[in-house]
């Protein structure tokens, strides 16, 4: 998993480098749907990293050769084992307060649904509930959908702007956005560590609230939208009031001053919205980020690839009470995470008496990452009773042709 998250960081970091520095140009002139709908990338560029695809054709690798003893131990400890358990006893760390942060405020979101009061909303789609505090409106529920109203919610609002705000809720859950969110959360918790990662998860939630904007108001008239301007300023100065309003990473926060206003340019020019143009953008935005990888990949050779973790075949208790001894020659696969697939005894000598350990332990072993990963790598282990002593040079004799 370590491997993985090392190997897409770069690619990662490109993609939403792209997205946000054109942020603002999408945002004026295509509009905020199409814009929202872009995020889509990054999810599918972390899905296209775990399909079996293989960029570079298939490379020679260098044979090793694994001296064994029958009083070694199975498993060989890398060189930099500590670093990396180092790095991933951080990583879980750090994923572990990401979760008992979201498992925190979805306690908070259930507690306040507990104490709130039912709301009466005829023709409405949706369950809705007043809350104690001044906080929301919001929709959540993944399976029985309810907007959280603010106390003073039908105080503060006329019946147009009521309509409006609820309207908005219901199109967060008719689009999907609560479980999109997941799929944001899940991808935040995994790169907890890159700062890109969280101001993309900002600006990506900004975008849903400007696209909602956009589809709610997309037929609306102009006495609608100047009403629901009204609605947003009002909600932002409630806001303004509560402390823990923003970087909610569960809730739909209506924004600060900077980003209501960008809101309220943005419901003055409506622009429509295109799937051609949408799956045109995606594509080119991806096809941008495997591009911008191949210096990455054309560095990535067979030496650079090294062993980061050897797993020693166990020597057969038949083959050491009979003192055989002998050698196989493997081939196998190596992922761009590094791990080994596809192990093959391609020469075995004597016949089949150490096929089995050594494909038991072939496939445990770990490679470096790397952007392409390799075909047919080739490895000789010698089964030896009694290992040359380290003070004997060893010279191998080959016939010559």
């Amino acid at each position: 998993m370590l491997n993985w998250l090392l190997t897409q960081t770069l690619p990662l970091t490109l993609l939403l480098m792209v997205l946000l520095s054109l942020r603002p140009l999408l945002l004026h002139y295509l509009g905020a749907r199409l814009q929202y709908s872009l995020w889509l990338a990054v999810p599918l560029l972390l899905l296209w990293s775990l399909l079996p695809l293989q960029w570079m054709p298939a490379t020679d690798f260098a044979v090793y050769r694994v001296q064994l003893d029958i009083q070694q131990i199975s498993t060989e400890l890398p060189s930099d084992s500590i670093w990396m358990t180092g790095l991933l006893t951080v990583w879980l760390l750090g994923g572990g307060v990401m979760a008992l942060g979201v498992w925190q405020q979805q306690r908070d979101i259930t507690q306040a649904l507990k104490t709130a009061t039912v709301v009466r909303t005829p023709g409405f789609a949706l369950h809705c509930k007043q809350s104690q505090g001044l906080e929301g409106p919001y929709v959540t529920g993944f399976i029985q959908p309810t907007v959280l109203l603010p106390v003073d919610f039908l105080q503060r609002f006329d019946p147009e702007q009521q309509q409006l705000i609820l309207q908005h809720e219901l199109t967060h859950w008719r689009r999907g956005d609560l479980h999109v969110n997941l799929v944001a959360l899940l991808v935040l918790t995994l790169f907890w560590f890159h700062p890109l990662c969280w101001l993309a998860y900002r600006a990506y939630r900004q975008d849903q609230e400007l696209a909602c904007d956009a589809l709610v108001l997309a037929s609306a008239s102009s006495q609608q939208k100047i009403a629901y301007s009204y609605a947003l300023l009002s909600n932002v100065q409630s806001h303004a009031q509560s402390s823990t309003a923003h970087w909610q990473l569960l809730r739909n926060h209506y924004g600060d001053k900077k980003m209501m206003q960008q809101r309220l340019q943005l419901l003055q020019r409506q622009q429509g919205f295109s799937k051609t143009a949408l799956a045109l953008t995606l594509i080119a935005l991806v096809g941008a980020t495997l591009w911008l990888q191949q210096p990455v990949q054309a560095a990535d050779t067979a030496a650079d690839m090294k062993p980061i973790m050897r797993v020693e075949p166990r020597y057969p208790v038949a083959a050491a009470q009979a003192k055989t001894e002998g050698y196989i020659v493997a081939e196998f696969d190596i992922q761009p995470d590094g791990t080994v697939r596809n192990v093959q005894i391609i020469k075995s000598v004597p016949a089949q008496v150490f096929d089995k350990v050594a494909v038991t332990a072939l496939q445990q072993w770990a490679y470096s990452p790397s952007a392409t990963g390799l075909k047919q790598a080739k490895v000789q282990l010698d089964f030896a009773m009694d290992p040359v002593s380290s003070d004997i040079e060893r010279v191998e004799v080959s016939p010559t042709h």
